[in-house]
Protein backbone atom coordinates (compact mmCIF):
# COMPACT_ATOMS: atom_id res chain seq x y z
CA UNK A 1 0.00 0.00 0.00
CA UNK A 2 3.07 2.52 0.95
CA UNK A 3 3.56 1.87 -2.72
CA UNK A 4 0.25 3.10 -3.55
CA UNK A 5 0.53 6.27 -1.91
CA UNK A 6 3.35 7.16 -2.92
CA UNK A 7 2.37 6.71 -6.57
CA UNK A 8 -0.77 8.66 -5.86
CA UNK A 9 1.45 11.78 -4.36
CA UNK A 10 3.80 11.67 -7.45
CA UNK A 11 0.99 11.33 -10.60
CA UNK A 12 -0.72 14.33 -8.16
CA UNK A 13 2.28 16.27 -8.52
CA UNK A 14 3.01 15.70 -12.44
CA UNK A 15 -0.95 16.58 -13.04
CA UNK A 16 -0.02 20.31 -10.86
CA UNK A 17 3.31 20.24 -13.34
CA UNK A 18 1.32 19.88 -16.55
CA UNK A 19 -1.68 22.10 -15.50
CA UNK A 20 0.82 25.01 -15.22
CA UNK A 21 1.18 24.47 -19.08
CA UNK A 22 -2.05 22.63 -20.31
CA UNK A 23 -5.58 22.74 -19.65
CA UNK A 24 -6.47 19.42 -17.79
CA UNK A 25 -10.43 18.86 -17.04
CA UNK A 26 -11.13 18.79 -13.58
CA UNK A 27 -7.16 19.08 -12.78
CA UNK A 28 -8.44 20.37 -9.31
CA UNK A 29 -10.72 17.36 -8.51
CA UNK A 30 -8.20 15.19 -9.72
CA UNK A 31 -4.94 17.17 -7.36
CA UNK A 32 -7.25 16.82 -4.16
CA UNK A 33 -8.02 13.17 -4.61
CA UNK A 34 -4.79 11.95 -5.21
CA UNK A 35 -3.20 14.25 -2.39
CA UNK A 36 -6.14 12.45 -0.29
CA UNK A 37 -5.48 9.41 -0.94
CA UNK A 38 -1.43 9.84 -0.49
CA UNK A 39 -2.38 11.41 2.88
CA UNK A 40 -3.38 7.88 3.77
CA UNK A 41 0.67 7.01 4.05
CA UNK A 42 1.24 9.53 7.17
CA UNK A 43 -2.22 9.67 8.64
CA UNK A 44 -0.82 8.12 12.04
CA UNK A 45 2.11 10.78 12.59
CA UNK A 46 0.56 13.83 14.18
CA UNK A 47 4.43 15.68 13.86
CA UNK A 48 4.27 14.82 10.04
CA UNK A 49 0.57 15.94 9.85
CA UNK A 50 1.53 19.29 11.35
CA UNK A 51 4.02 20.12 8.32
CA UNK A 52 2.11 19.19 5.79
CA UNK A 53 -0.86 21.76 7.45
CA UNK A 54 2.21 24.26 7.87
CA UNK A 55 3.38 23.44 3.83
CA UNK A 56 -0.35 23.81 2.78
CA UNK A 57 -0.45 26.99 4.40
CA UNK A 58 2.99 28.98 3.03
CA UNK A 59 2.15 27.93 -0.18
CA UNK A 60 -1.76 28.48 -0.85
CA UNK A 61 -0.76 32.12 0.69
CA UNK A 62 2.73 32.71 -1.37
CA UNK A 63 2.01 30.90 -4.91
CA UNK A 64 0.93 33.97 -6.08
CA UNK A 65 3.90 36.03 -5.07
CA UNK A 66 6.16 33.99 -7.83
CA UNK A 67 4.61 35.49 -10.78
CA UNK A 68 6.56 38.30 -9.38
CA UNK A 69 10.16 36.53 -11.23
CA UNK A 70 10.68 37.33 -14.80
CA UNK A 71 10.07 35.31 -17.21
CA UNK A 72 9.63 32.06 -15.06
CA UNK A 73 7.38 33.50 -12.74
CA UNK A 74 3.86 32.62 -13.92
CA UNK A 75 4.98 29.18 -15.00
CA UNK A 76 6.13 28.72 -10.61
CA UNK A 77 3.25 30.24 -9.65
CA UNK A 78 0.87 27.90 -11.42
CA UNK A 79 2.88 25.16 -10.57
CA UNK A 80 2.83 25.62 -6.55
CA UNK A 81 -0.71 26.45 -6.43
CA UNK A 82 -1.05 23.21 -8.01
CA UNK A 83 0.82 21.82 -5.45
CA UNK A 84 -0.89 23.54 -2.90
CA UNK A 85 -3.83 22.23 -4.08
CA UNK A 86 -2.37 18.49 -3.65
CA UNK A 87 -1.35 19.88 -0.06
CA UNK A 88 -4.90 20.83 0.85
CA UNK A 89 -6.15 17.14 -0.12
CA UNK A 90 -3.93 15.50 2.07
CA UNK A 91 -4.70 18.54 5.30
CA UNK A 92 -8.34 17.63 4.76
CA UNK A 93 -7.77 14.11 5.00
CA UNK A 94 -5.47 14.29 7.70
CA UNK A 95 -8.12 16.49 9.69
CA UNK A 96 -10.60 14.27 9.14
CA UNK A 97 -9.05 11.35 10.26
CA UNK A 98 -7.43 13.83 13.30
CA UNK A 99 -11.15 14.02 14.55
CA UNK A 100 -12.02 11.07 13.95
CA UNK A 101 -9.22 9.87 16.52
CA UNK A 102 -9.96 12.36 19.09
CA UNK A 103 -14.01 11.20 18.79
CA UNK A 104 -12.96 7.96 19.24
CA UNK A 105 -10.89 8.28 22.19
CA UNK A 106 -13.37 10.59 23.98
CA UNK A 107 -16.10 8.00 23.73
CA UNK A 108 -13.80 5.17 25.15
CA UNK A 109 -13.13 7.12 28.37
Amino acid sequence: MDKLYAISILVAVVVAIAAAFVSIPNAAAIMLVLGGIGALAFINAPDVRLRVYAATIVLVLAAKSLSAIPVAGDPLAAIFAGVAIVLTGASIVGITVAISQVIKTSLVK
